[in-house]
């Protein structure tokens, strides 16, 4: 019977005996470990398979680690990734993080120590998530990182937009003026002639709503701004508002 609880890894790394011992000692740990050579065959795996945390070699063939690490930021940002490499030089370690590793640790490490690390990363991530995002319908919003999915793919958001819905976010079913959210985004007041955040708002809408024109989320209160609404406040929302 397969155990629906045990955490997911995937391994990116060529060297084969590091991967079986890494394979043999995190599977007895409760994961379910799969592996791959080459960084190539990190989007064929992932559109097929779900994991929690990705080990992530530098020193791969073709396309290196760290190129491999921003695309994981691009395309499945939702996943944490660990740098396992022999590369132990201080900036490589920084260039990892900087680029949004979660942790960063040198071979030949102990598989004890790379096994507190994995469960360090996940349990801060399980803390940070259950802490710090928003559900919507089929949208998750994550605001510390201003990252949006919907289930459990990544919706591609501006930064004005991001923020945008951060802000809402932060201030669920109350009407927030045009100056209001100019002083939240830019630190001044909101010029009259300057339409950029109702076009900002229209855009975002685009990205949330199933019908732009007749919105559930994001409404406005005609003559005093924008209010963010969250599901279970929906059978009101309509009440003192237009799209």
């Amino acid at each position: 019977m397969v155990d629906i609880n045990k955490k997911k890894l995937l391994i990116v790394d060529d060297d084969l005996i590091l991967q079986s011992a890494l394979h043999d000692y995190l599977s007895q740990k409760n994961f379910e470990v799969n592996g791959i050579l080459t960084g190539e065959e990190i989007d064929h795996f992932l559109q097929k398979q779900t994991v929690n945390l990705i080990l992530l070699d530098i020193m791969l063939p073709g396309e290196d680690g760290y190129y491999w690490l921003e695309w994981l930021q691009d395309y499945h940002p939702n996943i944490p990734v660990l740098m396992l490499s022999s590369k132990n030089q201080i900036d490589d370690k920084v260039k990892a993080l900087e680029m949004g590793a979660n942790d960063y640790i040198a071979k030949p490490a102990d598989p004890r120590e790379i096994l507190a690390r994995i469960n360090n990363i996940l349990k801060l991530r399980s803390q940070a998530n259950t802490a710090n995002k928003v559900t919507f319908g089929s949208f998750v919003f994550e605001i510390d990182r201003c990252k949006l999915f919907c289930n459990n793919k990544h919706i591609r958001l501006t930064t004005t937009e991001s923020q945008l819905l951060k802000i809402f976010c932060e201030n669920p079913n109350k009407t927030l003026s045009r100056d209001d959210l100019s002083f939240k985004l830019h630190g001044n007041q909101h010029n009259p002639y300057d339409r950029s955040i109702d076009v900002h708002i229209n855009r975002l809408r685009n990205k949330i709503e199933k019908d732009p024109s007749d919105p559930i989320y994001l409404l406005t209160t005609w003559g005093k701004g924008y209010r963010f609404v969250f599901t279970e406040s929906l059978n009101d929302s309509h009440q003192d508002t237009d799209t």
